[in-house]
């Protein structure tokens, strides 16, 4: 008996010399290993629960988007991706289950390797939704109750920031500065207001088209019509109808907290792996991880160091949720039908049938057109003094267009009338009774931890979702704008492609944190700088790609309602009549560079990883006219354009009504033409014009001088009876001028050599900030 209780004794004392032991290997082991970091990613609107353990689950999708740019860059060996299912069976510590992770070892170029904990938060089937044959009703309900929230579609972007919501830092722009600035022959080159005008005109003239295309074919092809209201309505009563998830997380509170304590339940998994966590969520994600982090006053914050949100659908939800209120909804119907009436009683001055401002410019057409089509002999000086006088005649008109108002119907001084009430009345409720609620809209609760959370927030500047500027966030959460594609659908979708540079973005943070953490090397700096390199190249192409589309959208619209609009029809009308061509301009123009973009970005990507690489780089593959030498080429082509296209119709019309003269060539001005306003916006958006396209055009608009003759037996020279002489000096005065601008133009070549880099410090918010901008780019 004493021998049994003195071997338990003996084992007793043994367990517990063993479990100090361990105790403190552990203890050992704890502080030489730093703590463990976390990502955690929440995705976007959609159906991801039936992609589970797919490639196109939210794990590998948003997870390996951010460390496949290490494996590319350092070879495969540096990433290990170590898989863990999800569990939906759940228990008493985890009612949920617990969620698919991923453990990822990452070895650095010194041989150095770190360790990050990847999870998803799979919310999509995580509440309960309407019964199948009321979902559709339910859908189209809430959007005809939320139609004026459409107009977030053309609102005002990030692009817009000095416009709407000037900063502190930034300068403040006066009536009479933006219009010394509208003056300027480069105005429409580097002037924000312009393009703050010309990006919203162009979204209004989308919103326009579409609804015209969608009002033809409601009238000319019902069936149509309601064989594509029939396979709506099925749609919206399948699981397809994402947007179901948007109006719950917007309006129905039950199901949005049942949502937001299973991310609750997800994050609280996170802490008990891992000490620092870093929160990467997309679309509607960045909304319910906005509302988690703010959710009792902060408490979730704890192990949070940062909280990422990817084209967040944060402002578009919180405006849908504020249309609930009366007051809101009231406001959001006036403005519009403010604007209505304010159209409608102005038109007069504006719409070419009822404007003495048209009629004007008609006058000057017509006395511009022969003045360019007759050979210099038949201008005599009595010809001379009618196209003066006529032309003196139409500003005089023009002027009493501007300044005559008295001839308008008292309705449409009611509309006025009744625009200005309801603007004043909607600027008082939204000053007095709306704004004060929204005073610090956006602001998280203190953190609990040791250290504040940090919020960004990354977007590019079409997508839809992501892109709003209204209502604003706190200042230093938007960072500049991620470069994708340039689509308003597109970018929404495509952050984290294997070709992306979001994902690079976010791999050199990643990076950074493992480094932090581990206080191991993993070349986090050099990653940051060469990212934010190629960001600002991307950024520039861009920006030069889309203003040339602008540009060339421009003309085709133009061409398009000026015919019609010449007839007598108001712009409402033209566009109306004209949504054919404006579609098919819009689809081909969108699609080729949608594809020129998709393809640039990939070479650029492409060049970017090789960089990591260490490989040996080319010449830098894009090179931008500085903007301060695009203004006098790019207004010579466009002024010779205009000629060269009134000379085309001048010629075609002396042809048809003197067949005496032999007119030759009279469509090769009106080529030229088409060369001339193609190199105008090709100019003035940045890209470099071969001087011997220029040269072309001026001889193609020179050929019906050279190749017409006058009526035989004149006795003037062959070149004073030439048709088409007038034009031909005018076209070739506008090349020469823009001949001297294109050899004086100076190319930026992007992206930047790695010395011209101001340093970047690992870690830092805003890296793209950070970089020295060439001289001749900072303007733009």
């Amino acid at each position: 008996m004493k021998r049994s209780q003195r071997r338990r004794s003996r084992d007793r004392v043994g367990k517990e010399v063993r479990t100090k032991a361990a105790s403190k290997l552990r203890t050992r082991s704890r502080n030489v290993d730093e703590p463990r970091l976390g990502y955690f990613v929440i995705h976007g609107v959609g159906n991801q629960h039936r992609h589970i353990g797919s490639d196109r689950s939210a794990l590998r999708h948003m997870g390996r988007g951010i460390v496949d740019p290490i494996a590319k860059a350092h070879g495969e060996s540096s990433v290990t991706w170590t898989e863990t299912p999800e569990c939906r069976e759940g228990s008493d510590e985890w009612p949920s289950g617990t969620p698919a992770h991923a453990t990822v070892d990452i070895t650095g170029p010194e041989q150095q390797t770190g360790t990050v904990l990847i999870a998803e938060a799979v919310w999509a089937d995580r509440f309960r939704r309407p019964p199948w044959y009321l979902r559709w009703l339910l859908t189209l309900g809430y959007v005809l109750l939320s139609l004026p929230a459409a107009l977030l579609l053309v609102g005002p972007d990030r692009r817009d920031r000095s416009f709407w919501a000037p900063t502190e830092t930034s300068f403040k722009r006066t009536f009479l500065s933006s219009l010394r600035d509208g003056l300027r022959p480069g105005a429409f080159l580097v002037s924000p207001d312009f393009r703050h005008m010309a990006r919203m005109g162009w979204r209004f003239l989308t919103l326009a088209v579409l609804l015209a295309a969608f009002t033809a074919m409601l009238m000319e092809r019902p069936w149509w019509t309601a064989s594509c209201a029939a396979v709506l309505i099925v749609l919206l009563c399948t699981r397809l109808n994402v947007a179901d998830h948007v109006i719950t997380a917007a309006v129905r509170d039950q199901e949005r907290e049942k949502l937001l304590d299973f991310l609750e339940e997800r994050l609280r998994w996170m802490q008990a792996h891992c000490d620092k966590i870093v929160i990467i969520a997309h679309s509607q994600g960045g909304f319910l991880a906005h509302q988690l982090m703010a959710r009792h006053g902060g408490r979730n914050q704890s192990k949070v160091v940062r909280l990422v949100g990817v084209g967040s659908g944060l402002k578009p939800i919180w405006l849908l949720q504020q249309i609930k209120r009366p007051l809101v909804w009231a406001v959001a119907w006036m403005l519009p039908i403010a604007s209505l009436c304010l159209a409608w009683g102005t038109s007069p001055l504006i719409e070419p049938s009822n404007s003495e401002i048209a009629a004007g410019m008609l006058m000057q057409l017509k006395a511009i057109v022969p003045s360019l089509a007759l050979p210099l002999a038949a201008q005599s000086p009595e010809f001379s003094a009618d196209m003066l006088q006529a032309m003196a005649e139409s500003m005089e008109r023009v002027q009493s267009g501007f300044l005559l108002v008295g001839d308008m119907s008292w309705q449409r001084w009611v509309a006025i009338m009744v625009s200005a009430m309801l603007t004043l009345v909607c600027g008082l409720l939204i000053r007095f009774r709306i704004r004060p609620a929204a005073k610090s809209l956006f602001a998280l609760p203190p953190s609990k931890g040791p250290k504040q959370l940090e919020w960004e927030e990354y977007s590019s500047q079409h997508d839809m979702v992501g892109r709003m500027l209204l209502p604003t966030l706190p200042q230093g959460v938007e960072q500049e704008a991620t470069p994708v594609l340039g689509h308003p659908l597109g970018d929404h979708t495509k952050y984290f492609d294997g070709d992306g540079l979001l994902g690079r973005r976010l791999a050199a943070r990643l990076l950074t944190d493992v480094e932090s953490s581990s206080r191991r090397s993993l070349g986090a700096r050099r990653w940051a700088e060469t990212v934010a390199r190629y960001e600002r190249a991307l950024r520039k192409q861009h920006d030069r790609r889309r203003c040339f589309q602008g540009v060339l959208m421009l003309w085709v619209t133009v061409g398009a309602l000026t015919p019609r609009m010449a007839g007598g029809a108001t712009i409402v009308e033209a566009v109306v009549e004209s949504w054919k061509p404006l579609v098919l301009a819009t689809l081909v123009l969108s699609a080729v560079f949608t594809w020129r973009g998709r393809r640039s970005h990939q070479e650029l990507v492409a060049m970017l990883d090789a960089e990591l690489r260490g490989e040996p780089q080319p010449t830098p593959p894009v090179r931008i006219v500085a903007p301060e030498r695009r203004t006098a080429s790019t207004m010579a082509l466009a002024i010779g354009a205009v000629f060269a296209f009134f000379g085309a119709l001048g010629l075609s019309l002396l042809s048809r009504l003197q067949p005496a003269w032999n007119v030759g060539s009279p469509g090769a001005p009106m080529l030229a033409a088409i060369i001339l306003a193609v190199l105008a916006g090709a100019a003035g958006s940045g890209y470099r014009v071969r001087r011997r396209w220029v040269a072309g055009a001026g001889l193609l608009a020179c050929l019906p001088a050279l190749t017409s003759s006058g009526p035989v037996g004149s006795s003037a020279p062959a070149w004073a009876t030439a048709p088409g002489g007038p034009l031909a000096a005018v076209v070739l005065v506008a090349v020469a001028i823009a001949l001297i601008g294109l050899t004086r133009a100076r190319e930026v070549p992007l992206p930047e050599a790695p010395s011209s880099l101001s340093a970047v410090v690992p870690g830092q918010r805003g890296v793209a900030s950070n970089v020295a901008a060439p001289p001749g780019l900072r303007s733009r």
